[in-house]
């Protein structure tokens, strides 16, 4: 069932340890294919990509584009542009809050518009991060509902998409049949 499905997740997204890559070059890290970079790890570098991908077998990354309908991140654009000449395949995700249908396709159709002026290339996956509040307390069908509409709407943009969400939420506050689960590994000892 969904359970099954999700572990369709073949890269680790790595939230917390991405600062501690930057300038690394004697560490023991955790396995990981990918790194979520957000305005909260300040603007990357190529230099910084390219010492993911050559010390620590980053392939790609996913960062933040945008959140609700008004927020965008400011890294983003750049992220991108540095990720790609640093050779690395490039994801996008915007951090849901939205609680209806139409909620989501507003939030869609907004973080669609700002990924494509911020460089991400069409085809990629523009994922909606789903863990906030708006929709904690909300049914499965609903969060369902929302999540089904935001993908939809986001493909019309040529974007694949798919649910950015925490594991303990998979099965109880909504389905995941495909997306990536957050994982937070223990911190690297520099």
């Amino acid at each position: 069932m969904a359970l099954k499905r999700r572990i369709i997740v073949a890269l680790t997204t790595v939230m917390s340890i991405v600062l501690f890559f930057v300038g690394a070059t004697d560490v023991q890290a955790a396995r990981a294919d990918m790194v979520d970079v957000s305005n909260n790890n300040g603007a990357m570098t190529i230099s910084n990509f390219t010492d993911m991908h050559n010390n620590y077998g980053i392939k790609a990354i996913v960062t933040k584009v945008s959140e609700g309908t008004s927020f965008k991140d400011t890294t983003a654009a750049g992220n991108i542009t540095a990720a790609k000449s640093a050779g690395l395949y490039v994801n996008g995700y915007h951090y849901a809050r939205y609680s209806t249908v139409s909620g989501a396709k507003a939030e869609a159709d907004y973080a669609a518009k700002i990924a494509q002026a911020d460089g991400l290339p069409s085809g990629a996956v523009l994922a909606t991060d789903v863990e906030s509040s708006e929709q904690q307390n909300l049914s499965t069908s609903q969060n369902d509902a929302n999540n089904a509409a935001f993908m939809s709407e986001v493909a019309k943009y040529g974007y694949r998409s798919c649910i950015y969400t925490m594991g303990s939420w998979v099965g109880t506050t909504m389905t995941v049949d495909q997306g990536w689960i957050a994982a937070y590994h223990t911190m690297l000892q520099v």
